[in-house]
């Protein structure tokens, strides 16, 4: 999907990138990019990095929406499809374990500062949105549900996918 930065470095521009799932191969651009933007917070210990196995793995099985300039990676959403796992953030809310299965982590939302201040994070979940499991059989007004935890830093969602 194309997408245009209205502006880089905070300036006004017009620069076309493209939002498209990244494949496991794509895993150490994700890594790098990940710690790139990690070094330059003010508070880098706050943010708790994934290792390049567990990026690797979340490709394989999540969905990874990565806004793509040519060959730079400027930006990435993970969502984590965790089902039945204890890892699945439905567990910290004391919701049934039979409904886990309609819940997906949104592990991480990582924007090099550069392009900060496009709404890369609304388009990129907006993007994945159509992938998840039984997306096509919602009800079309039905809200989606978004949950912000501090369980793990940084700020997580957690998207419900309803049942139909």
């Amino acid at each position: 999907m194309d997408y245009f930065l209205q502006k880089v470095c905070g300036k006004p521009a017009r620069q076309a990138i493209t939002l498209r799932c990244c494949t496991p191969a794509e895993a150490p651009a994700v890594f790098a990019l990940q710690n790139e933007v990690r070094a330059a917070m003010p508070h880098p210990e706050q943010f708790v990095p994934d290792t390049l196995e567990n990026i690797t793995s979340y490709l394989r099985t999540g969905i990874c929406i990565g806004a793509w300039q040519q060959r730079r990676l400027g930006a990435y959403l993970i969502l984590r499809l965790c089902g039945q796992s204890s890892e699945n953030y439905a567990a910290f809310l004391g919701v049934p374990q039979s409904q886990w299965q309609h819940w997906a982590n949104a592990d991480s939302a990582v924007v090099h500062q550069d392009w900060r201040g496009n709404g890369l994070q609304r388009a990129m979940l907006e993007a994945a949105l159509p992938l998840l499991p039984q997306r096509q059989a919602w009800p079309p007004s039905w809200p989606l549900t978004l949950l912000r935890l501090r369980r793990r830093p940084p700020i997580s969602w957690v998207c419900c996918l309803p049942t139909t």
